[in-house]
Protein backbone atom coordinates (compact mmCIF):
# COMPACT_ATOMS: atom_id res chain seq x y z
CA UNK A 1 0.00 0.00 0.00
CA UNK A 2 3.06 2.67 0.24
CA UNK A 3 3.15 2.29 -3.22
CA UNK A 4 -0.15 3.03 -4.27
CA UNK A 5 0.07 5.88 -1.69
CA UNK A 6 3.01 7.40 -3.08
CA UNK A 7 2.01 7.98 -6.46
CA UNK A 8 -1.86 9.16 -5.32
CA UNK A 9 0.49 11.78 -3.41
CA UNK A 10 2.82 12.41 -6.80
CA UNK A 11 0.20 12.39 -9.44
CA UNK A 12 -2.89 13.81 -7.97
CA UNK A 13 -5.76 13.54 -10.39
CA UNK A 14 -3.58 11.50 -12.78
CA UNK A 15 -3.50 8.77 -10.11
CA UNK A 16 -7.23 7.17 -10.48
CA UNK A 17 -8.75 3.43 -9.68
CA UNK A 18 -11.98 2.28 -10.60
CA UNK A 19 -13.67 -0.97 -9.83
CA UNK A 20 -16.87 -1.64 -12.01
CA UNK A 21 -17.56 -5.35 -10.94
CA UNK A 22 -16.84 -7.27 -7.30
CA UNK A 23 -15.30 -10.92 -7.21
CA UNK A 24 -18.61 -11.84 -6.76
CA UNK A 25 -19.58 -11.23 -10.01
CA UNK A 26 -16.99 -12.24 -12.02
CA UNK A 27 -17.26 -15.52 -10.38
CA UNK A 28 -21.18 -15.64 -11.06
CA UNK A 29 -20.61 -14.56 -14.75
CA UNK A 30 -17.61 -17.28 -14.77
CA UNK A 31 -20.13 -20.00 -13.35
CA UNK A 32 -22.97 -19.02 -15.26
CA UNK A 33 -21.59 -17.67 -18.84
CA UNK A 34 -24.44 -15.79 -20.36
CA UNK A 35 -25.21 -16.60 -24.40
CA UNK A 36 -24.07 -13.13 -25.28
CA UNK A 37 -21.02 -11.89 -24.00
CA UNK A 38 -18.61 -8.93 -24.35
CA UNK A 39 -15.61 -8.05 -23.37
CA UNK A 40 -15.92 -5.96 -20.17
CA UNK A 41 -13.74 -4.19 -18.00
CA UNK A 42 -14.14 -5.14 -14.30
CA UNK A 43 -11.62 -2.85 -12.92
CA UNK A 44 -9.07 0.23 -14.15
CA UNK A 45 -6.07 1.70 -13.03
CA UNK A 46 -4.94 5.08 -14.33
CA UNK A 47 -0.99 6.44 -13.37
CA UNK A 48 -0.23 9.31 -15.79
CA UNK A 49 0.37 8.13 -19.31
CA UNK A 50 -0.21 4.17 -18.26
CA UNK A 51 -3.37 2.32 -17.53
CA UNK A 52 -3.79 -1.24 -17.03
CA UNK A 53 -7.57 -3.22 -16.95
CA UNK A 54 -8.62 -6.15 -15.32
CA UNK A 55 -10.87 -7.52 -18.57
CA UNK A 56 -13.41 -10.32 -17.96
CA UNK A 57 -12.91 -11.87 -21.96
CA UNK A 58 -14.54 -15.30 -22.86
CA UNK A 59 -12.04 -17.58 -23.88
CA UNK A 60 -12.57 -21.12 -25.70
CA UNK A 61 -14.10 -23.03 -23.02
CA UNK A 62 -14.80 -20.31 -20.45
CA UNK A 63 -14.67 -16.47 -19.61
CA UNK A 64 -11.38 -15.84 -18.41
CA UNK A 65 -10.14 -12.91 -16.04
CA UNK A 66 -6.91 -11.12 -17.93
CA UNK A 67 -4.85 -7.92 -18.28
CA UNK A 68 -4.95 -4.73 -20.78
CA UNK A 69 -2.06 -2.21 -20.95
CA UNK A 70 -2.42 1.04 -22.33
CA UNK A 71 -0.17 3.58 -23.08
CA UNK A 72 -0.15 7.92 -24.05
CA UNK A 73 2.39 8.39 -26.77
CA UNK A 74 2.30 11.96 -24.89
CA UNK A 75 1.21 13.08 -21.50
CA UNK A 76 -1.46 15.32 -22.73
CA UNK A 77 -3.06 13.03 -25.08
CA UNK A 78 -6.94 11.88 -24.51
CA UNK A 79 -6.09 8.68 -26.54
CA UNK A 80 -4.73 5.01 -25.27
CA UNK A 81 -2.91 2.80 -27.42
CA UNK A 82 -2.69 -1.13 -26.56
CA UNK A 83 0.65 -1.76 -25.59
CA UNK A 84 0.41 -5.23 -23.70
CA UNK A 85 -1.75 -7.96 -22.63
CA UNK A 86 0.53 -9.62 -19.71
CA UNK A 87 -0.14 -13.29 -18.94
CA UNK A 88 -0.12 -12.41 -14.96
CA UNK A 89 -2.73 -13.92 -12.98
CA UNK A 90 -5.31 -11.36 -13.00
CA UNK A 91 -7.04 -9.71 -9.69
CA UNK A 92 -9.28 -6.50 -9.38
CA UNK A 93 -7.46 -5.66 -6.55
CA UNK A 94 -5.77 -1.84 -7.01
CA UNK A 95 -2.14 -3.20 -5.34
CA UNK A 96 -2.10 -5.89 -7.40
CA UNK A 97 -2.53 -3.98 -10.20
CA UNK A 98 -0.20 -1.75 -9.50
CA UNK A 99 2.22 -4.32 -9.18
CA UNK A 100 1.69 -5.90 -12.38
CA UNK A 101 1.96 -2.36 -13.84
CA UNK A 102 5.23 -1.28 -12.00
CA UNK A 103 6.59 -4.07 -13.52
CA UNK A 104 5.78 -3.35 -17.32
CA UNK A 105 7.00 0.16 -16.50
CA UNK A 106 10.44 -0.91 -15.61
CA UNK A 107 11.02 -4.05 -17.71
CA UNK A 108 10.17 -1.67 -20.82
CA UNK A 109 11.48 1.48 -19.60
CA UNK A 110 8.28 3.56 -19.43
CA UNK A 111 7.01 6.26 -17.55
CA UNK A 112 4.09 7.26 -15.83
CA UNK A 113 4.65 11.14 -16.45
CA UNK A 114 7.20 11.26 -19.74
CA UNK A 115 6.46 10.16 -23.34
CA UNK A 116 9.10 7.40 -23.96
CA UNK A 117 8.52 6.99 -27.22
CA UNK A 118 10.64 8.85 -30.62
CA UNK A 119 8.07 10.61 -32.03
CA UNK A 120 8.07 10.05 -36.41
CA UNK A 121 7.90 12.75 -38.41
CA UNK A 122 6.43 12.08 -41.59
CA UNK A 123 2.91 12.48 -43.60
CA UNK A 124 -0.75 12.02 -42.33
CA UNK A 125 -3.24 10.27 -44.24
CA UNK A 126 -5.86 12.64 -45.53
CA UNK A 127 -9.24 12.56 -44.28
CA UNK A 128 -11.52 10.41 -46.31
CA UNK A 129 -14.62 12.24 -47.32
CA UNK A 130 -18.21 10.85 -47.25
Amino acid sequence: MKRVKKLKGDLGGEYVYQRFMSDREVSRLQRQVPLQFEDTVAASLTVGCMKINAVLFQSEDALRLGYDVYVKDSPGSSEWICFDCPSDRASLKESDMLAVLDRIVTENGLSYTECCFEQLEGIMPPDKKV
